[in-house]
């Protein structure tokens, strides 16, 4: 039996999801149907042919398009025991519910991460929100407290919020790119220089150390463990 990955992601997104499945598991086949419809479309395809499928979909609350999606893709899988939804919110959500984020990205005493702490405590209310169950009303309400956020969803807000408190180090991570410094051994940041001291400085650990720590310690954790990964 081969176990799949699917997702919809592309460029920064896939390349997590890669890392992240292939650190937790040996038996998976990571790949990406490069949009929800696609997804959707290739799930509602799938034969028991002994395999199993685990897809998964970006599910934000104020995201009309994708919760479309979502339940389209649901009613394509109904009777599909080989099928599994892996819910989760984006995978920007992820990394911004991981618990050691900024212990990670800013050194002790670092003045980038006072100057950053507006931001971060923009995340840590938003990741409240999420999961903890807040509606719509509650994400609007912090949208409007945060300037950049005004004409965004929440799955925009995750990839802006985590760009904002990454930028300028090794893990600056935007849609088109994952910051290095999440995926690769300290420290193999090709772009490193001499005055690059991040949180992890004193205890480098490897790729796959850094993506097990973030399985372990982030939302995705209670996602897998409901689909029995």
């Amino acid at each position: 039996m081969i176990n799949y990955i699917w997702c919809e992601d592309l460029k920064s997104g896939f390349t997590f999801w890669k890392y992240l499945f292939s650190a937790l598991y040996q038996n998976c086949i990571i790949e990406t149907k490069r949009n929800n419809t696609e997804l959707r479309k290739a799930a509602s395809n799938i034969q028991d042919d002994g395999n199993k499928y685990y897809i998964l979909m970006d599910n934000a609350i104020d995201n009309p398009d994708v919760l479309r999606e979502t339940k389209r893709l649901q009613e394509g899988i109904k009777g599909k025991d080989n099928v599994s939804i892996i819910k989760i919110h984006s995978f920007e959500f992820v990394l911004l519910s991981f618990k050691m984020l900024e212990d990670w990205v800013f050194a002790k005493e670092d003045d980038l991460k006072t100057k950053r702490m507006e931001i971060i405590d923009t995340k840590n209310a938003f990741v409240n929100i999420i999961c903890n169950g807040g509606d719509v009303n509650e994400l609007a309400l912090l949208k409007e407290s945060v300037v950049f956020s005004e004409v965004m969803n929440s799955e925009q807000l995750s990839a802006k919020l985590l760009f904002k408190i990454t930028r300028n180090t090794g893990f600056e991570t935007n849609k088109g790119k994952i910051g290095d410094c999440f995926i690769v051994d300290c420290c193999g940041w090709n772009e490193r220089q001499e005055d690059d001291i991040c949180g992890l400085d004193e205890k480098r650990i490897s790729s796959n150390e850094k993506m097990k720590a973030i399985a372990e310690h982030s939302v995705i954790k209670d996602s897998l463990r409901k689909v029995s990964l």
